[in-house]
């Protein structure tokens, strides 16, 4: 798809709806963006931001730990990659979420890693405006063997983010994934968004 695609794209949802706040385009896909352009991010995030982009989404962060990566999602950007992406999208005046993977093969040591380097850009630039932990579902991937995170590790989750980004405003209990129910039981262990 030509850069110009992405421009039009955001120029049309804003001519059919001007008062719409669109966040769109993951850091990943950002990143794979600005090399469709032959430009700089940093001269890309200016015109997708007058062209209508409002603010992004945080997902492809995954697990920023490079075992977990080279194990499971090598192809993707490494997590030094997609935090410096995210430091260039606050730089450029958008607010972000930021997520992590969680549930398959990570350890508790690489959880707390990934947490607290998005702890340390938020101190950094003040861009993230929600934590969004996401469980991982095992069912019809390469991965189907893996038993997959249960409610008690996903309320878990959600406390131990709250508890290390107490800097991001706020933590998102994603009912889709989640589940209604433990969406909402996830309100009474630090989520505050649903």
């Amino acid at each position: 798809i030509p850069y110009q695609y992405y421009l039009d794209l955001l120029r049309a949802v804003k001519a059919a709806r001007p008062a719409i706040h669109i966040k769109a385009f993951t850091m990943v896909e950002l990143d794979q963006i600005a090399k469709v352009a032959r430009k700089p991010l940093e001269e890309v995030l200016p015109e997708l931001i007058e062209a209508g982009l409002g603010s992004v989404p945080g997902g492809g962060a995954e697990v920023f730990s490079e075992r977990v990566r080279q194990e499971t999602y090598h192809l993707k950007n490494t997590g030094d990659e997609w935090l410096a992406i995210a430091r260039k999208v606050h730089q450029a005046g958008l607010r972000s979420n930021c997520t992590m993977l969680h549930g398959h093969i990570e350890t508790p040591a690489e959880k707390v890693d990934h947490l607290d380097r998005l702890r340390l850009l938020q101190d950094e630039t003040g861009g993230f405006q929600t934590y969004i932990p996401l469980s991982f579902h095992p069912a019809n991937s390469e991965m189907a063997d893996v038993p997959g995170p249960t409610a008690l590790d996903e309320l878990r989750e959600m406390a131990v983010g709250r508890l290390m980004l107490d800097n991001i405003p706020h933590v998102k209990a994603y009912w889709i994934m989640l589940g209604e129910k433990n969406a909402q039981i996830a309100l009474a262990f630090g989520a505050n968004d649903f």
